[in-house]
């Protein structure tokens, strides 16, 4: 039986606008338009943002412009910045406190990272797959004399945890974290609770438990690989619920029975891992962005943007944070 395939036409600039108006979209400035087509790519901008425009798949809601898509575009552009920016921030506290307990806990052994015995027993097989992750770290390294890593083998033969920690990505990380024995799991949950306390006045002490902490790691990773990979953040959800903490979700209203997917809810879990200032930049800047947007915007209403991302009607006219 022969097979046919179905394969999209490629279409000029000119072809792409003239598409556009035919759907009922407005176009103030054609060549600033093609301009920005170009360079910025139509699949992107117009299949990814032009649809929260639009009343049929062929045809844009009356009044609708090419400008209120673009304005929707470089928001969600500029708040993954902000966003990349706050997980790189959790990135560092969590390399500096579990480098600080791993090396407590095993000060005397060299190489303590690539020794099984150095992790939790009842994760021994993904355990190995983050010890091979160091070893080939080391291979990369070892002979590169502009390397850390290079400068400590040479030297002192070993290579502390805080050297070679800073060579994990997010998900490495997560993954070495979430394969250490519950002794210094549980020391590192407990190093982060005075950020909360610090964002809310409120001691956690052991209720912030390792599980509730490497499910909020989790799912600030995948917000975190949204913002790294330039996917899109509207409808963006998290593979699973972050776990309930009543201490943080009771004040946004948020029950135990919840969906606990949405971006929404990974915003406000990061105030567990930055500090005061931190966190209210992270809040104040988003604020500001989704005000800009609110701006621009003439036929779709701001909530239905808040709708898909998680936030409560209005949320840009809250007060600020003071920082």
């Amino acid at each position: 039986m022969e097979a046919f395939f179905l394969q999209k036409q490629f279409k000029t600039l000119d072809e792409q606008i003239s598409l556009l108006k035919e759907r009922g979209l407005i176009i103030p400035d054609t060549n600033k338009a093609k301009r920005y087509l170009l360079t910025s790519n139509y699949y992107n901008i117009i299949n990814g943002y032009g649809k929260y425009f639009q009343d049929s798949p062929d045809h844009y809601v009356t009044g609708a412009s090419f400008n209120e898509i673009c304005s929707l575009y470089f928001f969600e552009e500029e708040i993954k910045k902000t966003v990349f920016n706050a997980a790189l921030q959790i990135e560092h506290h969590l390399k500096s406190i579990v480098a600080y307990r791993f090396a407590e806990q095993y000060r005397d052994q060299k190489y303590a990272f690539l020794n099984p015995s150095s992790y939790n027993p009842r994760k021994l097989s993904d355990a190995c797959r983050t010890i091979n992750k160091f070893s080939n770290i080391l291979k990369i390294n070892i002979n590169d004399r502009t390397s850390s890593i290079y400068h400590y083998v040479s030297t002192y033969q070993n290579i502390p945890i805080w050297v070679i920690i800073d060579h994990l990505d997010f998900g490495g990380l997560y993954h070495f974290i979430k394969e250490l024995p519950d002794q210094i799991l549980n020391k590192i949950a407990s190093d982060l609770t005075p950020f909360f306390f610090d964002n809310n006045g409120i001691t956690l002490g052991q209720r912030f438990t390792p599980t509730i902490m490497l499910s909020f790691m989790k799912n600030i990773l995948e917000i975190r690989n949204v913002c790294a990979h330039n996917k899109r953040l509207i409808e963006f959800n998290c593979h699973a619920d972050a776990k309930y903490l009543s201490e943080l979700h009771d004040q946004y209203s948020i029950t135990a029975s919840e969906d606990r997917k949405s971006f929404y809810n990974t915003f406000i879990i990061m105030q567990c891992f930055l500090s005061k200032t931190e966190f209210c930049i992270l809040n104040n800047t988003l604020r500001k962005r989704f005000k800009n947007l609110n701006n621009d915007l003439n036929t779709i209403s701001i909530n239905d943007i808040f709708l898909k991302m998680g936030f409560p009607e209005n949320w840009q006219l809250r007060s600020p944070l003071p920082q």
